[in-house]
């Protein structure tokens, strides 16, 4: 996701290029999204010794080659081509795959695939702020294609794609056995070109939804509300429970962390502690994640103190990042909203602020992705078409406190369920709950 004609951030530290990027995944195989949408946190490939090579760690030294195994695997084709009854139907290139597959599959992890060279060009892995494509974060945790969230203002979202989605079909297709990177390359596609969906909406209805592609919008950082405080008001203005304006309240909605989100924050969030608001709220709800160094900066602005993050690799060994003083949000009281969509990057904000005591979280248990995924490229495997590469899950997040967010997820101190007939009836009652807490009601 890459932004034309906006202002340039910085350039990354060293350690950021050598850091992490998200390319946006999770939900299951860690939902890929690469450019149909975002969600995860990878290690940059660009820098460093470790740059997609495959090279091997401490743990790994027990895996030595076995050529017992790969010679096996090398008879079995030569006499399946030799003396196979239906061998005029063999092909090379499905036994390799089939191969690949069930060393994967043994693995029983979702987080970690294959994808072939094909796959690998398809996936224009990026750090940018913007791409072409629908506008979504999907997964498969479940065995099913699931739509995490879509984004905000994305052809996904004005199409009726809602947070939870099942889809059931692309294109007449059905997705049953798909991967989360397969659905991706059936999605996604160039801007004013159209993708058909059949979806199971949460509620059980079914629905089948013609999607145009678009440029997704850039913009991450807004100060009206996500969702219309009270149907059919005018969507911009934050209001409490009694439908009043609550011009005591500042609230911030981070729609998804890319390179120019904490620039974006800055820039809102610059007079906000200068005008006596009781509190902020900050709104991840449908959040699915991004850049972990533009989350980490994002957290930078609300903690002068503290750790913002760990993680802990398969060799047991644990990287921190502490937060730096001078942030622009943090001393005002902060109410996060999260809810089932919120997953990623926006954990780790959540983690983060909620652990050092800097915020309190109202919504539902959030998605629960916190591994750490590598992209390692496979080489000198002797085929002139590439030999592809491994989606390895390497490590886990933990949050401050030291918990595991993979499938757990980010409980909120006050749950607050909210089903569209709870919306209809009620309005944004989780809103409402926030502007409660800040007022000390």
């Amino acid at each position: 996701m890459e932004t034309p004609g906006e202002s340039v951030p910085p350039a990354p530290t060293p350690s950021e290029r050598v850091g992490r990027i998200a390319a946006f995944v999770f939900l299951g195989m860690a939902a890929l999204t690469l450019s149909f949408g975002l969600g995860y946190m990878t290690r940059d490939l660009r820098g460093g010794s470790s740059t997609g090579t495959g090279g091997t760690s401490g743990s790994t030294a027990a895996l030595t080659f076995d050529p017992a195994g790969a010679s096996i695997l090398d008879q079995i084709e030569q006499l399946l081509k030799s003396q196979y009854v239906s061998r005029d139907t063999l092909n090379v290139d499905s036994l390799r795959q089939a191969a690949i597959s069930g060393v994967i599959t043994s693995l029983n992890d979702r987080e970690t695939s294959y994808l072939t060279a094909d796959e690998v060009r398809q996936s224009h892995l990026t750090e940018g702020a913007q791409y072409q494509g629908i506008g979504a974060s999907v997964s498969s945790q479940t065995g099913q294609i699931q739509i995490v969230a879509p984004f905000r203002d994305s052809p996904a979202e004005q199409a009726g794609i809602l947070s939870g989605d099942i889809i059931l079909e692309v294109n007449g297709t059905a997705t049953d056995g798909w991967t989360s990177d397969y659905a991706v390359q059936q999605i996604r596609g160039v801007s004013g070109t159209k993708v058909t969906l059949k979806v199971k909406h949460p509620d059980g209805s079914v629905a089948t939804l013609t999607i145009t592609r678009g440029d997704i919008p850039v913009q991450s950082v807004f100060t009206q509300p996500q969702i219309n405080p009270i149907p059919g008001g005018d969507g911009k203005t934050i209001v409490d429970r009694t439908g009043k304006p609550a011009p005591d309240i500042a609230y911030i909605n981070i729609s998804q962390f890319h390179e120019n989100t904490a620039n974006e924050l800055r820039t809102q969030a610059k007079n906000i502690e200068s005008q006596g608001y009781k509190g902020l709220i900050l709104d991840l709800r449908s959040n699915p994640g991004g850049l972990l160094s533009a989350t980490v900066d994002v957290a930078d602005e609300f903690l002068n103190s503290g750790t913002i993050l760990s993680e802990k690799d398969g060799n047991g060994q644990t990287q921190v990042w502490t937060a730096k003083s001078g942030g622009l949000l943090t001393h005002i009281p902060i109410v996060i909203l999260i809810d089932s969509g919120s997953a990623s990057g926006a954990e780790v904000l959540t983690a983060a602020l909620r652990d050092n005591g800097r915020a309190t979280v109202i919504g539902t248990t959030s998605y629960g992705k916190g591994t750490v995924n590598q992209l390692m490229q496979i080489n000198n495997c002797g085929d002139p078409k590439g030999c592809g590469a491994l989606y390895m899950a390497v490590g886990h997040w933990l949050t401050p406190k030291g918990d595991q967010i993979e499938g757990t997820g980010i409980k909120p101190d006050i749950e607050l369920p909210m089903s569209q007939t709870d919306y209809v009836n009620q309005g944004d009652i989780q809103l409402f709950k926030a502007i409660d807490v800040l007022r000390g009601q």
